[in-house]
């Protein structure tokens, strides 16, 4: 238990100490922030993480309800599959950083 606990501990520190460096770069030359630079290190320190978990944690949804659904009604098994796991995945891997 301590030593996941000590895992996620290590991953938040090491994950705070590279943002850093990555949000002095977002000022310009004249001390003004660069918005495309903030969404960017905002969507790939936060967001993208964020929905790596909700796409593993559809999936795991997503095997429970193809059980039920399969037994139930097995022409919608693929129904539950969209909103669980290939919108969210779509968002973590095939769209562009800092476009949200």
């Amino acid at each position: 238990m301590f030593s996941k606990l000590r895992g996620l501990l290590v991953t938040v520190m090491i994950c705070a100490l590279l943002s850093v460096p990555s949000a002095a770069s977002a000022f310009t030359e004249s001390g003004e922030v660069d918005e495309r630079s903030v969404n960017i290190v905002f969507d790939a320190l936060i967001l993208r993480p964020i929905g790596l978990v909700v796409t593993l944690g559809g999936a795991v949804i997503y095997g429970f309800t193809a059980a039920i659904v399969g037994i139930t009604r097995p022409k919608d098994i693929a129904k539950p599959l969209g909103p669980l796991v290939l919108a969210p995945a779509r968002y973590t891997f095939v769209d562009p950083i800092g476009q949200h």
